[in-house]
């Protein structure tokens, strides 16, 4: 590691040999002048990511394998590592323009009171061959904290700025809240935001595969679901207007009636039809009152049937998109 980092990048990871040397090779050939490490924490992986981390080792590449204990714990060892000024999180999959660390470490230079920097992003497939949805914000520059909050981060469930830079003294110390799990990132981009500004950087910086069957994720969108929200709620403002507020619970409902869904086509794509009590429950809990007796209606019909249907809505859904 870099004992006088400008930036350090932590790249938690877990049994992504096929896709973590291209993001390496992206991470490691940045045009940032001034010094960065990458830490690769490895979450107990059981394939070939030792060996594929192991060509980078003298590329200001640090390694480190902990045991299986799933998010956040290999990016809070990551942030026990970093000697950098700045922070940036990345998944192990995902694609980086050369000028991404540059451009995020010159907004957050220029932008004192900011505390964390993002960019605007595509969404590919888990193949890359193919944009899939494009996310960008509307700023442009510094923009306050609680309004990037509200505007942003607190409508719909996960996360749209998932690749951020912040100011590693921004954490006060403080770690990723495990009690969180895998959207234990959402909480952080909201307590971030809740502290300071934001600099958005209006360039489309980073290519986020879209999870393919072998995430860790893609079998768990309906827990992630409720992990998510329950940040959601944590951060809302108590004093926002009560139109406001009623908008974006709103829209979490319609949001959780697609996850439901969702979650159901993969479970019995996998054959998890237990998973399928957990689904319907999350509908009936979170989503709209259409949408919930929809998904326990689906819970209920043969399973050959079911699918059928939710393949038929998927088709249709990615043909109109």
């Amino acid at each position: 590691m870099t004992s006088a980092a400008k930036v350090s990048v932590i790249v938690p990871t877990y049994n992504r040999a096929a896709y973590l040397p291209a993001t390496l090779d992206m991470l490691t050939n940045q045009t940032l002048f001034a010094p960065y490490e990458v830490i690769v924490v490895d979450d107990g992986s059981t394939d070939t990511t030792c060996e594929a981390v192991e060509q980078y080792l003298a590329c200001n590449v640090c390694y480190e394998r902990i045991e299986h204990a799933g998010l956040p714990a290999p990016i809070n060892r990551g942030l026990e590592l970093a000697r950098g000024e700045y922070v940036m999180l990345t998944n192990d999959h995902d694609l980086y323009a050369p000028e991404t660390l540059a451009m995020l470490t010159d907004a957050l230079d220029a932008h004192t009171s900011a505390v964390l920097a993002v960019s605007d992003v595509v969404l590919v497939t888990p193949d890359a061959s193919r944009e899939v949805a494009t996310y960008s914000f509307p700023y442009g520059g510094l923009v306050d904290g609680r309004q990037f909050l509200v505007e942003q981060l607190l409508p719909g469930i996960g996360s749209i700025a998932p690749h951020n830079m912040f100011r590693r003294d921004a954490l006060q110390a403080e770690m990723l809240d495990a009690t969180y799990g895998s959207s234990c990132d959402v909480e952080l981009w909201l307590r971030l935001a809740s502290r300071g500004a934001v600099v958005h950087v209006p360039r489309t910086l980073v290519r986020v595969r879209d999870r393919d069957e072998d995430s860790a994720h893609f079998q768990a969108n309906h827990r992630l679901v409720y992990q998510a929200l329950r940040a959601k709620r944590a951060y809302m403002p108590t004093d926002l207007e009560p139109d406001t507020r009623g908008a974006i619970e709103a829209g979490w409902r319609r949001r959780v009636d697609k996850s439901a869904a969702v979650s159901l086509w993969r479970a019995l794509e996998a054959g998890r039809a237990d998973e399928k009590g957990a689904i319907r429950e999350l509908g009936r809990r979170e989503g709209t009152w259409v949408g919930g007796l929809a998904v326990d209606a689906l819970t209920r019909l043969p399973e050959p049937l079911a699918l059928a249907l939710l393949r038929g809505a998927r088709r249709l859904w990615s043909e109109a998109r």
